[in-house]
């Protein structure tokens, strides 16, 4: 992803970078049916309060649908 900074914040709740994205570009290996197949990406994720990445796959629900079955 290729960003633009836009500001940064420093509050009482944390800090925080705020930017616009202006470029995105995947592999055709992590492409099926016309889509990013997230687990084919590999993704990992940063978590600031455990100073960790993790790895990001597997789908775990539906998002807009499964939160109604709690109601």
């Amino acid at each position: 992803m290729e960003c633009e900074f836009i500001e940064y914040q420093d509050g009482d709740t944390g800090l925080g970078v705020i930017g616009k994205v202006l470029r995105t570009s995947v592999e055709e290996a992590v492409m099926k049916d016309g889509k990013v197949d997230i687990d084919a990406l590999e993704a990992i994720a940063f978590d600031p309060y455990t100073h960790g990445y993790y790895k990001v796959g597997g789908r775990v629900g539906d998002a807009f649908k499964d939160g109604l079955k709690l109601k």
